[in-house]
């Protein structure tokens, strides 16, 4: 049960069961597609990939295929219903967002064999995060805590450890320093960031998501130069196909810092090689200058 964290709502809590290996199987079967399946259970492709090894009859992965019947479920209806169902949301807020019944939403959810939740007491609850925190602390640094473990500790208790981000369809950490409370992001972690900023997620679900603040996302996504030009409303789910299909239709790629090392930055302009955080950055004003002389 270290993957799973408790799920509170006005005073009420819930445990989710465990993902099994029978669970990734049973979905595998259903939506023939390993992405589907990651997004729906809330684990990797990876990991999908790795439950279909040495399955006897296991069948052919052709990817998902849409029921021709009336009201059928879409690919991101799925894609949505199991972004926030690992996220802890209730029934009929997914069925608010998706504009379907509750008794479509969860009669889907039973269909597909996602993990159920239990209700448990206030005392289980509190147990149930004791052992999760108890188990991260006593764990070796080096180890790679789950998101449910980490969410449990505190940002002093975090630091010099690394912990897994939810919902991605690849691995995904964040690494806290040793000595702070800053955190230390990846090349993997920049661009999950990026494409969920891009699809125009609420910077408040990527906190969640990241167990950041909504500022520290913000101010990271500024660094990097990823926040899309739409004005519209952001979104509690992420499609990445529409990340994709944002970055593909504006010509934004992703590109080195000529001044300052390790300084990638999103942009759309071949012309463009040294970045907002080197422009701002005082210590590298001189070189700035007189790249820009050069130039």
């Amino acid at each position: 049960m270290l993957d799973c964290a408790v799920i509170t709502r006005n005073d009420r809590f819930w445990l989710p069961q465990s993902v099994t290996l029978q669970m990734i199987r049973k979905v595998m079967r259903l939506t023939r597609d390993f992405t589907l399946t990651s997004e729906l259970l809330g684990i990797t492709i990876e990991e999908a990939e790795a439950a279909y090894e040495g399955w006897n009859k296991a069948p052919v992965m052709h990817g998902y295929r849409i029921p021709g019947r009336e009201k059928a479920w879409q690919r991101d209806e799925l894609i949505i219903l199991g972004q926030m169902w690992n996220r802890g949301e209730q029934a009929g807020e997914i069925a608010k967002r998706l504009k379907r019944s509750r008794s479509s939403v969860s009669g889907k959810r039973r269909s597909l064999g996602l993990p159920a939740r239990t209700q448990v007491s206030r005392e289980t609850a509190e147990k149930h995060k004791t052992e999760l925190r108890n188990s991260a602390l006593k764990s070796n640094k080096k180890t790679i805590l789950t998101w449910a473990q980490a969410s449990v500790l505190t940002r002093t208790e975090l630091r010099g450890r690394t912990y897994r981000v939810r919902c991605c369809r690849h691995l995904v950490t964040i690494t806290c320093m040793a000595r702070s409370d800053k955190t230390r992001w990846n090349e993997a972690a920049n661009i999950e960031c990026a494409n969920r900023y891009f699809a125009l997620q609420s910077h408040h679900i990527i906190a969640k998501d990241f167990l950041l603040t909504s500022d520290a996302i913000r101010s990271h996504a500024s660094l990097e130069e990823c926040i899309p030009e739409s004005r519209r409303k952001k979104l509690d789910y992420f499609i990445y196909e529409n990340a994709i299909s944002y970055i593909q239709s504006r010509g934004i790629f992703r590109r080195d810092c000529n001044v300052m090392e390790g300084a990638r930055f999103w942009t759309n302009s071949k012309l463009r090689r040294i970045s907002r955080r080197a422009r701002n950055s005082r210590r590298l004003r001189g070189l700035v200058a007189a790249y820009d002389l050069a130039a």
